[in-house]
């Protein structure tokens, strides 16, 4: 999406998985789930400034006009939520201090003085909405509470609101639409409605960022000395924000004491068309895991309190922003939703690649919708007031929006994913040669082998099956090659083994493209300067490799690619293999400006996947969420984050959310994802086993751009396929068509899953540590895991 100013490196962490001391046991690494944060402190809190504006069964509604603050108070456990942070400005507190007439009217004038936080964060921390703007290359802000420069009303009744905000200081104005729900506010900020010549200069609009924040650092008024004291900290309510990071990640609340740089959630990844500049690339970094659904939520407590936000329209544009305490010399934790209008990038004007920085001359055009849901209890009547959920309230609303459709799923053994690396190109002394490494014959004696071992329900997708490899054939191309197999030997292949009950399918990419598999005019995606994006891909492929840069199709290319390969594809097998389309999103230009936006880009992929899905089922690596509506099964669904140093712990909220929607699939096991601990973190996680075989060695892809599949030949991994698939399905077997409705850590590094079989509640136990547990009874072995 955006240019991202800057993205902070992920510090791995040195700790090993397990740890174990005679004194402290397990010792948790950021890799686990640490135990529940401790209690909150649950005060009440006066309804002063405020004014009555309705409730529902489950919420009281009040508003602050002065600050744009909506109180939100839950009658369900009597927790106190504020839109805003509720402060005054120095001069505010001065100005009311001066204007008292007695001691009363004194201490009430004299609130709390907010350390390291000057006018314009007090007015972020306060308003409900804040401006984004660029001003001679410098970013600034401007709030519908600000101390100057900006004004609002707010007008309506019942549960429908409209915030009407005038920005006179940039001559901007804009409208939110407020619906106070029966457990849930909602804002609407439509695009039409925004307007002034200050539309030109705004880069992001952000709403509500101290909802939910803790921490901070304040000065008090000591009525004995008629003065107000030192700074001392404030209440730090124990608590979390959830962001989907990778599998999920918790940002626990904490006194830092050193400054952080923000966690930057790109919902969708990063659009390559707007970024900084036209080119980028590719290094052997460990690369960040981009959220693939846009929700966030901070949990206060532990199952006392919490909410989950999500958007409902314009999550293509959206940041999912944290600042952990500290940023910014900032003593509060907070996280918030940006959404980005415009960015500055780099303007090429010649061959030599000179040129200037610059916005963008027309704004990204598009709605805002988020919804706020508040949790609370620990489940017992509604949604735990934790991530597990936030992840069923936010599963709930998939479900009701036709994203997710709840699958019956029959009893039985696991499946188990064998994809097939069958081939790929490399230079020779004239062209190219291909290099096969897996024939169709090789596929079907490995699949023979795999079921006298046992492994009897496996799919499996066919990567570089075509004449020229993955590399160079174009997207839609169904061209064989003898030295592989035949058309007819696919069929036959196909067919045989879907007798069986075995899903085989053809695996392409239709997003990612080079200049020798096809010509970029007509068929590439052009930065938002003109020219073509260009990825460097140097640092990772081999200097024999045919291609070293890459590019990105065109949207409307990849959407027709998709339809005619699932066409030519439905006559061979019963699904479809997508990679790289499935969680790439671009827009794309001209010189008059955006031709697809990125919001027109997600729907033609949606729309082709539509297609697709209507001739056969889609196997989706990653994907987005708005594929998820399409997606048979999820492939290398992450098991871990980006591992942020500030990133506490780690969550299956991605997993929680889809369970029993769709198969979910573990990164392959060949790459150093097999020991017991990986097994255990399937088990944890509810995703199944997926290897990538060859028949021969890898080694033999060492000059192709296939070389980092550097560890994949079956007679080296037959043995750890049987070990991971029997460990796994030992207990998930046990699973099949449940509903998993909890997660508990009861100690570090012993976990405690929740399914529902109707009126039936069982448990999975995860024992990740060295010694033996016993939990409720019964003994979990060390590092195993059991049903029960």
């Amino acid at each position: 999406m955006s240019s991202k100013k800057f993205r902070i490196t992920s510090i791995a962490l040195l700790a090993c998985l397990l740890f174990t001391t005679g004194a402290t046991g397990y010792i948790d690494t950021n890799r686990d789930t640490r135990p529940a944060p401790e209690k909150a402190l649950v005060e009440t809190i006066g309804t002063n400034g405020y004014d009555f504006l309705t409730e529902t069964d489950t919420l009281k509604y009040y508003y602050r006009d002065d600050r744009d603050i909506f109180m939100i108070v839950d009658k369900r456990n009597g927790y106190t939520w504020k839109t805003g942070l509720d402060a005054a400005y120095s001069s505010e507190i001065k100005k009311n201090m001066a204007a008292a007439s007695n001691d009363e009217e004194l201490l009430l004038a004299a609130e709390p003085k907010e350390k390291n936080l000057n006018a314009t964060y007090i007015g972020i921390a306060n308003s409900l909405v804040t401006v984004e703007y660029s001003e001679l290359e410098t970013t600034k802000y401007i709030s519908s509470a600000s101390e100057k420069g900006a004004s609002s009303v707010l007008s309506g009744n019942g549960r429908d609101y409209k915030l009407d905000v005038n920005m006179e200081a940039i001559d901007l104005k804009l409208s939110v639409y407020i619906t106070l729900g029966e457990d849930e506010i909602s804002y609407f900020v439509p695009f039409e409605e925004m307007s002034g010549e200050g539309l030109k200069s705004v880069t992001a609009v952000i709403l509500t960022p101290f909802l939910g924040a803790s921490g901070g650092l304040a000065q008090y008024y000591d009525p004995e000395t008629g003065d107000y004291g030192e700074a001392v900290s404030k209440y730090m309510v124990p608590g979390y924000v959830l962001v989907p990071d990778g599998s999920g990640a918790l940002i626990r609340f904490t006194d830092n004491n050193v400054a952080f740089t923000s966690y930057e959630g790109d919902v969708y990844g990063s659009d390559p068309s707007t970024e900084t500049f036209y080119y980028s690339e590719v290094t052997d970094a460990v690369p960040v895991k981009d959220p693939v659904m846009p929700v966030f939520g901070i949990a206060h407590g532990n199952r006392q309190a919490a909410f989950v936000a999500y958007a409902e329209s314009g999550a293509e544009y959206m940041d999912i922003i944290v600042n952990p305490e500290e940023t910014k010399r900032i003593k509060y934790t907070y996280a918030y939703p940006r959404f980005e209008y415009n960015l500055t990038y780099y303007q090429v004007y010649n061959n030599a690649g000179s040129g200037y920085f610059t916005l963008m001359e027309e704004p990204n055009i598009f709605d805002v919708r988020m919804t706020y849901k508040f949790l609370a209890g620990d489940g017992s009547k509604g949604f735990a007031a934790d991530y597990t959920g936030m992840a069923l309230a936010y599963r709930e609303h998939l479900v009701e929006e036709g994203i997710l459709t709840e699958k019956d799923v029959t009893a039985g053994d696991i499946p188990m994913r064998a994809d097939f690396l069958m081939s790929d190109v490399k230079k020779s002394v004239i062209g190219t040669t291909q290099v096969v490494t897996t024939t169709v014959d090789d596929v079907r004696d490995i699949l023979n082998d795999l079921e006298e071992a046992g492994i009897k329900n496996v799919n499996s997708g066919l990567i570089g099956w075509q004449k020229k490899s993955e590399t160079l054939a174009k997207p839609a191309s169904f061209s064989f090659t003898k030295s592989i197999g035949s058309s007819k030997d696919f069929k036959g292949l196909m067919k045989e083994f879907a007798e069986r009950g075995k899903d085989l399918s053809f695996s392409r990419n239709f997003t990612v493209i080079n200049d020798k598999m096809l010509s970029y005019y007509t068929n590439a995606a052009k930065h938002v300067n003109t020219w073509y994006l260009s990825v460097d891909r140097t640092v990772l492929y081999p200097k024999n490799a045919p291609v070293q840069y890459t590019g990105y199709a065109l949207p409307e290319k990849t959407a027709k690619w998709i339809e005619t390969a699932a066409k030519k594809a439905s006559s061979y097998a019963g699904s479809l293999t997508i990679t790289g389309s499935s969680n790439i999103l671009t827009a794309t230009y001209d010189r008059n400006g955006v031709v697809t936006s990125l919001t027109d880009s997600a729907k033609l992929i949606a729309e082709s996947m539509e297609a697709a899905a209507g001739k056969l089922a889609l196997n989706l690596e990653n994907p987005n969420m708005y594929l998820w509506k399409y997606t048979n099964r999820y492939l290398k669904a992450p098991v871990g984050n980006s591992q942020f140093v500030f990133e506490s712990d780690t969550v299956p909220f991605l997993q929680l959310v889809l369970n029993g929607t769709m198969e979910m699939y573990a990164p392959y096991s060949n790459f150093s994802f097999y020991t017991q601990a990986d097994i255990l973190r399937m088990i944890d996680y509810n995703v199944y086993p997926s290897f990538v075989f060859t028949g021969e060695p890898s080694y033999l892809l060492s000059d192709t751009a296939s070389s980092d599949m550097y560890s994949t030949e079956y007679t080296e991994y037959k043995a750890i396929a049987k070990r991971v698939y029997e460990g796994v399905n030992g207990v998930l077997s046990r699973t099949m068509g449940m509903d998993w409705t909890g997660r508990e850590v009861l100690k570090s590094g012993l976990i405690k899953n929740t399914y529902k079989d109707g009126k039936e509640t069982h448990y999975v136990i995860i024992n990740y540590t060295q010694s033996d547990e016993t939990v409720d009874g019964v003994k979990v072995p060390a590092l195993s895991a059991i049903f029960r």
